[in-house]
């Protein structure tokens, strides 16, 4: 009898030392649920009225409530939705998983909180964004991202490079055609001429 209550707990420490085994006891569960990596919470998808509440202060279809200017006079974004915007500054289709909603936060210009970039600080100076636009822009912008890989590149420079080429090879056809009609000589010289061979 003793040495049966001996053996139970030889045996379930010899059972606790096999390899896989320490898993089956709950203090050997909870140190190996402890020390495993724990994946980064995503971040909760924002809602539709606000994604589009954001889109149109990006694109400046909705009016700043301050009068600052639009995001895309300066910023760009890859969205089938999004026309091309300006090139003056980064593009911002991967802001969100450059920098994630705080670091978005810290760069928009904010009454009290002075903007790292010194064309967007003079840009909004006495015109910050509110309490309700900064959080939009931030939907949007993580929408963005969201889509991005789905969507079509909008090279608004190359095309704009190729529409301007295009519009100076028509001009000069149409002035060639339009001169092309005209004398290749002066009404004087033409006087001059007829004078000699009279003399």
């Amino acid at each position: 009898m003793g040495s049966g209550l001996l053996a139970s707990p030889w045996a379930i420490s010899q059972e606790a030392a096999k390899p896989g085994a320490a898993a089956s006891t709950p203090v050997a569960a909870a140190s190996a649920e402890a020390t495993a990596p724990k994946a980064a919470p995503a971040a909760a998808l924002p809602s539709a009225a606000l994604i589009a509440q954001g889109q149109g202060l990006f694109l400046g279809t909705t009016r700043l409530s301050a009068g600052g200017p639009a995001c895309n006079s300066c910023h760009n974004v890859v969205n089938d939705a999004v026309p091309g915007g300006g090139s003056l500054a980064k593009d911002m289709t991967k802001t969100f998983t450059r920098l994630g909603a705080g670091g978005i936060l810290e760069k928009l210009p904010q009454k009290g909180e002075e903007s790292p970039f010194p064309a967007m600080q003079a840009a909004y100076i006495g015109r910050e964004l509110s309490e309700s636009e900064v959080p939009a822009l931030v939907a949007f912008l993580q929408n963005a991202d969201i889509q991005s890989a789905s969507q079509k590149p909008n090279d608004i420079g190359s095309k704009m490079l190729m529409a301007g080429a295009g519009g100076v090879a028509f001009l000069l056809l149409l002035f060639s055609l339009i001169g092309s009609g005209r004398k290749r000589r002066s009404v004087n010289s033409e006087l001059f001429d007829r004078q000699i061979k009279s003399t």
